[in-house]
């Protein structure tokens, strides 16, 4: 999976270059979402999209020293933010739970409420990211988010015996 950010990281577009609309991206994003949502249900396209996201967290995670956790943590807030996905804020940080903002999120920063909570990738991301660090497994919960009204993404870690799951 590292090699995987090696990969997509060799872009070739000389007249077009790196950079495309928001607005693009989130299609690609959401007509995705909706598809998979009609092929595995909302609960397999969930999964999916989280598990995917986990395992970007992961791979990202192991580029980053891990000194200790409040210097891994903002050197992964400064790749959220340097990579445009958002504006990652810890809240909470404690040895059982980690309450995490995602502001200006890429995917639905400035939606309207359609009613239904969409950043599974980035839960997933977050997840990922803590995982690498702490290295086991922990639970995460989208519970807000810019798409159902709540101004703000948020992710909830659970941190403690969550190996299992």
């Amino acid at each position: 999976m590292s090699d995987l950010l090696k990969i997509i990281g060799n872009v070739h577009r000389p007249t077009l270059g790196e950079e495309i609309p928001l607005s693009v991206f989130r299609a690609f994003r959401l007509y995705s979402g909706m598809y998979l949502k009609e092929l595995m249900g909302n609960r397999g396209a969930v999964v999916l999209f989280q598990n995917a996201g986990r395992e970007l967290g992961k791979a990202v995670g192991k580029t980053v020293p891990r000194a200790d956790l409040k210097s891994y943590l903002e050197e992964i807030e400064a790749f959220v933010k340097d990579s445009k996905i958002g504006l990652l804020l810890p809240e909470r940080v404690e040895e059982e739970v980690a309450v995490f903002r995602l502001e200006e999120c890429i995917t639905c920063s400035g939606m309207p409420n359609i009613g239904e909570r969409i950043c599974h990738f980035e839960v997933g991301f977050v997840a990922g990211v803590l995982e690498n660090f702490l290295k086991r497994r922990v639970k995460a919960y989208e519970t807000k988010c810019n798409a159902m009204g709540e101004g703000v993404c948020e992710v909830k870690l659970e941190l403690k015996d969550a190996q299992n799951n």
